[in-house]
């Protein structure tokens, strides 16, 4: 990461779902339902969106209420995407296949306002999501990263608001990362930058452990 986010944000596709469960799909829709037997509810519903004769949407329903939805965005017969919903419709995270081969290996958690909270990134794209971002008004803020498979972080990123940005340019830029290089659990070095991505100086956090990083000492 350098100050960009590696994950896109789609937006929810719940509204799809919904217009296409009533009784007619939208138009230039093509939809296909299929329903409990014992209850009668609407459990799956299938959308091919641009009538092409190529499904690419999937809603997995308990009645009107939707558990997640499944894209496939570039119609290669692959999930590119998977929406998720809380009981009350509002979206609860969206997960991504970065390279659409139905592999999940991102997926973004959403707080008030359907605002993205965090993303959480499988880096090795191996089932294991070892990278989390946090973000704060559509910002990201910070990040932490566990590099060597240990379970634990042992890499910290922060963030700032790029003031003045231009629409080519990131909102953010990194100002700091942190290593953890001895497996103790916390920070021994961090490496200061300015917004231009140039290093400022390097601190370092000498202990046997403690993680009072009051005193660092400055290598500029």
């Amino acid at each position: 990461m350098t100050g960009r986010s590696s994950v896109r944000i789609w937006q929810p596709a719940v509204a799809l779902a919904l217009a296409a469960a009533c009784s007619a799909a939208p138009h230039g829709e093509k939809s296909m339902a299929e329903y409990d037997r014992e209850t009668g509810r609407l459990r799956r519903l299938t959308v091919d969106v641009n009538g092409n004769g190529r499904s690419d949407t999937v809603s997995h329903m308990d009645g009107t209420l939707i558990d997640r939805i499944e894209l496939d965005l570039d119609e290669n017969g692959k999930v590119d995407r998977w929406d998720f919903y809380r009981t009350d419709r509002t979206l609860e995270s969206v997960g991504f296949s970065r390279v659409n081969d139905g592999v999940m290996d991102a997926r973004a958690f959403y707080g008030p306002g359907e605002k993205v909270a965090r993303i959480e990134l499988s880096t090795g794209r191996d089932g294991r999501f070892n990278r989390v971002e946090f973000y704060e008004a559509g910002l990201l803020v910070r990040s932490e990263e566990d590099t060597n498979s240990d379970g634990r972080p042992d890499k910290w990123e922060t963030y700032a608001a790029n003031a003045g940005a231009t629409p080519n340019e990131p909102p953010f830029f990194i100002t700091s990362v942190a290593f953890d290089d001895s497996g103790r659990g916390f920070p021994q070095r961090r490496v200061i930058y300015d917004r231009s991505g140039r290093t400022v100086r390097t601190e370092t956090y000498p202990g046997t452990g403690s993680t009072d990083q009051s005193q660092p000492r400055n290598r500029g």
